[in-house]
């Protein structure tokens, strides 16, 4: 047989009072009576002036004990307000957000549609189709490009005789190193 850890003491099972199981009757006589207490000496009543030091401290301390457990409630509460207010702010932020990301979608895709119809009109082909078909234009040869050179690059000769000369910076000091010299 295995053995085991556990002990057990069945002295307590032990029935120790062996009396009899015969009802028990109440004596026949009477009790004996108390003796009469005397009366209660009263103690004076202390003054409202005449309250110890201790009390008043005791009286204090438990004024402020009570003081800093409400503030540390109230700010506790406090604390828990604004962490509410935070997150509800949080909330409306994330909304707007979100709100403004799906506007902007709808603004790409339709950047994107109209960017690519421009494209379309746009094209090389499609403006080459255009100016023959409707303008009547011919593209030129190579051999029909004529290419020339003009020595006075500061003068253009515009029809009817008139000439134009360019005013920028350069020609300024080239004028003033003609006066000069």
């Amino acid at each position: 047989m295995a053995q085991s850890a556990y002990a057990f003491d069945f002295s307590l099972f032990d029935p120790t009072d062996y009396g009899t199981a015969a009802p028990q009757l109440e004596p026949a006589y009477e009790p004996e009576e108390l003796p009469v207490s005397r009366p209660v000496k009263k103690k004076k009543k202390q003054s409202s002036k005449a309250v110890s030091n201790a009390d008043r401290k005791a009286t204090y301390a438990s004024f402020f004990a009570s003081l800093k457990v409400i503030s540390a409630v109230f700010f506790v509460f406090s604390m828990i307000c604004v962490a509410m207010y935070l997150n509800a702010r949080l909330d409306e932020t994330a909304k707007a957000i979100t709100a403004v990301e799906s506007e902007m979608k709808i603004v790409e895709s339709e950047h994107i549609r109209l960017a690519s119809s421009l494209e379309g009109m746009v094209s090389i082909d499609k403006v080459e189709d255009f100016a023959e078909n409707n303008l009547g234009m011919v593209k030129l040869e190579n051999y029909k490009i004529t290419y020339f050179d003009s020595d006075n690059t500061n003068q253009v000769v515009i029809s009817g005789g008139k000439s134009y000369e360019d005013s920028g910076i350069g020609s300024k000091f080239k004028k003033l190193a003609e006066y000069i010299f």
